[in-house]
């Protein structure tokens, strides 16, 4: 038994040289993916997490949220909404605020107004990690959207020409996150289809709001800052 042990440890030490090598090989290894999964993480850390989602509600009296869920602040520069119908692609800037009661916001006393009443006046400004805004409910923006078109709606959003079809309606923004040279965006669509009491309801077409970060996705948000000058 002892020269068993004696072989076997014979053969471990003139194989030292192959084992430590080995050993060296390995802890690169470890210590390479360690490396790979702290970058991954600091990557989506830093990635821009913006979620455009419904708010009281599921039908066209919900709310529209936009929330921040990046590790940073970003500063919404443009949102628009675009309507989808059998006659076509209507969109429109809804940075501004609109009073769904008094129609756009009073803009009389703008000149020396503070933080807090242009706040209410556009969406436009920074929006910190973890905070949300509200951009009306997605029936006024139906309402807007259709008004500038010249289509008539009644008070359920229901056009009155009875061979006009709603069929989507997409929100999309334009923001800057952190340092970054370039803006980004984010975009969610919305079917706008009957509910079973008859009302008009919002379903997501995904599960969540794509985030339009990548290099070609700037070419997109190119031509939404075109069309909207």
């Amino acid at each position: 038994m002892w020269s068993w042990i004696d072989t076997v440890w014979s053969w471990i030490t003139a194989n030292a040289t192959v084992f430590s090598g080995l050993t060296s090989v390995g802890m690169l290894l470890i210590w390479g993916i360690y490396l790979q999964l702290i970058l991954h993480n600091f990557r989506m850390q830093r990635r821009p997490q913006i979620i455009i989602n419904r708010g009281r509600g599921r039908d066209i009296n919900s709310l529209c949220l936009i929330s921040n869920m990046s590790q940073e602040a970003v500063f919404i520069e443009t949102i628009f909404a675009q309507l989808e119908t059998s006659r076509g692609s209507w969109f429109i800037d809804i940075t501004d605020i609109v009073d769904e009661h008094a129609g756009r916001h009073d803009q009389q006393n703008q000149t020396g107004a503070d933080t807090h009443s242009l706040s209410q006046m556009t969406h436009q400004g920074p929006l910190n990690k973890g905070q949300y805004m509200e951009s009306g409910t997605f029936g006024l923006l139906i309402r807007r959207i259709a008004e500038t078109n010249g289509l008539e709606l009644n008070e359920t959003c229901r056009p009155r020409p009875t061979d006009v079809e709603l069929y989507s309606l997409s929100i999309c923004l334009i923001a800057v996150f952190g340092n970054e040279k370039r803006p980004i965006g984010a975009r969610r669509r919305f079917r706008l289809i009957d509910d079973e009491q008859g009302r008009l309801s919002l379903i997501p077409d995904e599960p969540g709001t794509r985030q339009l970060n990548s290099r070609r996705h700037r070419l997109e948000i190119r031509r939404w800052q075109q069309a909207l000058l």
